[in-house]
């Protein structure tokens, strides 16, 4: 039996499907309508999607309003697991004639499962609609954020496709390496003490030998070298650099000579170290000495120019004399 239907029936269903469509029509524009009638609103959104231990995430709160609101910045609340890293704002664009200010955070994870970040509250600065010419302080809350860590196992490959560790093998032990190292070891050992024993040896003689030559004294073996220094006439002839280098031989020498220490192997530093304790030196002969070196080195090494005209001749002259031990009295 066919199915009839009657003129009635009919006419009633065309005039009810227009008007369905009606309804759905005013309704969607009526939200539409009701979004941009919004002063202001706050969407929150984190991206990506799938987050693993260690990634990056970026987290923004974005604030539509109109023109004349202006917000601000807001400070959010890390969860547990997220790491601060930076922040920023995007420039601002227009959509439906409001403005909108995306404020980006850069966050690192550090934990696996779900985080949650706490509501966000944005401060704004508004008109005043009772009085022109004012604003007012408002707020406005972004709710909370959930994201979801999962663990680098489960992106990579599920539980039943990890392994555990394969017991240990024993190994023999290569003795015959072992043997030969120890070897080696105990030969560089005595080659060391044997350089070192006859290093030590070698030192009292050589520190000695200008002494043993020579029968001046300390003193009168200076005053002799510096007389053949001046005679030179270097400084005269800009020869600065080798007038200073020698210079400081002879102070070096007659240091090693009169305090019985190695001055010529020694670097200012040790030299000067060597007297903070030296009972046979006053402090300003201390001081005196310090500066003699410290002014020859200076043009030495690093090819400096003589300060101010002065020679460092007489300054060793003024140690010398200083320094010099009383004459036995008869």
């Amino acid at each position: 039996m066919k199915n009839i239907i009657s003129p009635m029936t009919f006419a009633a269903e065309v005039f009810f499907f227009p008007v369905q469509l009606f309804i759905l029509v005013c309704a969607a524009s009526l939200a539409i309508a009701d979004e941009n009638s919004q002063p202001i609103s706050v969407t929150t959104h984190i991206t990506p999607d799938a987050l693993t231990l260690g990634d990056v995430a970026t987290y923004t709160v974005a604030v539509k309003h109109d023109a004349d609101i202006r917000p601000s910045a807001p400070d959010i609340k890390l969860a547990n697991g997220l790491e601060f890293i930076e922040k920023g704002e995007s420039p601002p664009r227009t959509i439906n004639g409001q403005i909108v200010n995306d404020y980006w955070y850069k966050l690192r994870v550090d934990d696996v499962g779900k985080l949650t970040l706490s509501p966000t509250t944005v401060f704004f600065d508004a008109p005043d609609q009772k009085e022109s010419g004012k604003t007012i302080r408002g707020t406005i809350i972004a709710a909370a954020t959930t994201v979801e860590v999962q663990s680098l196992l489960a992106t990579h490959g599920s539980p039943d496709g990890v392994r555990d560790i394969k017991p240990l093998e024993e190994i023999s032990a290569p003795w015959i390496h072992y043997f030969w190292m120890a070897l080696a070891a105990f030969a560089l050992s005595g080659l060391f003490i044997f350089a070192s024993r006859r290093w030590k040896s070698s030192r009292p003689s050589r520190q000695l030998s200008s002494a043993a030559v020579s029968a001046l004294t300390p003193e009168q073996l200076i005053h002799k070298e510096l007389a053949a220094l001046r005679d030179k006439g270097w400084i005269r002839v800009g020869r600065i650099q080798d007038y200073f280098f020698e210079l400081s031989e002879i102070f070096r020498r007659y240091l090693e000579n009169r305090y019985q220490f190695p001055a010529r192997e020694w670097t200012t530093e040790e030299i000067t170290d060597h007297f903070k304790n030296f009972p046979d030196l006053s402090e300003n002969l201390k001081l005196q000495a310090r500066t003699i070196l410290m002014q020859t080195d200076r043009v030495k090494f690093a090819k400096a120019r003589q300060a101010e005209g002065r020679d460092e001749m007489q300054s060793v002259i003024n140690f010398v004399q200083e320094a010099c031990p009383p004459a036995p009295q008869q």
